[in-house]
């Protein structure tokens, strides 16, 4: 019950401090000169304490500071949630949990539908289960974004979890 409580009021705060992801078929308005804009920053966030095995529940966000709408591809973020890895998960032996989940193979460039627009000073979150890629043991955990790549987003912050059994 605390759980779910917790779950629903940080699902109404994403609501309400990040718009919903949007692409870029949604508008043009995207600057292509990109070397005078502030990069945009990635957040990762613990849903729920509570942590299992099997539900290991993060938000991701996606932060533009600048003036200007910007865009990252989705690739290699927690917004195309089933392919790939761009998450490292370290236990407390610096042992890296394992990767379970697909790798995708992409046409280049990515298509514009791949793409995620950020309005100026907004940000867009999405919530990710890191069970479902990952095998994850009880224990002690540092994890941080680590996609980069073909998504353009820098590695942020790191988010320190303890998993326990089912």
């Amino acid at each position: 019950m605390i759980r779910t409580f917790s779950f629903l009021i940080l699902a109404a705060i994403l609501i309400t401090g990040c718009q919903n992801q949007k692409n870029v078929s949604d508008t043009t308005e995207v600057k292509r000169d990109t070397s005078t804009l502030i990069p945009l920053e990635t957040q990762l966030q613990a849903i729920d304490p509570n942590f299992s095995t099997d539900s290991v529940l993060l938000s991701f966000s996606v932060f533009n500071h600048s003036d200007t709408v910007q865009r990252f591809c989705k690739w290699e973020t927690p917004f195309e949630p089933m392919l790939g890895k761009y998450m490292e998960i370290i236990d407390e032996q610096g042992i890296e949990a394992q990767f379970t989940g697909p790798m995708a193979r992409r046409v280049m460039p990515p298509p514009a539908e791949s793409y995620i627009l950020v309005q100026p000073h907004d940000c867009v979150s999405t919530v990710y289960n890191l069970a479902k890629n990952y095998t994850i043991k009880p224990g002690k955990y540092t994890v941080k974004y680590t996609g980069g790549g073909v998504s353009g987003l820098h590695e942020g912050n790191e988010v320190k979890i303890t998993v326990n059994g089912k």
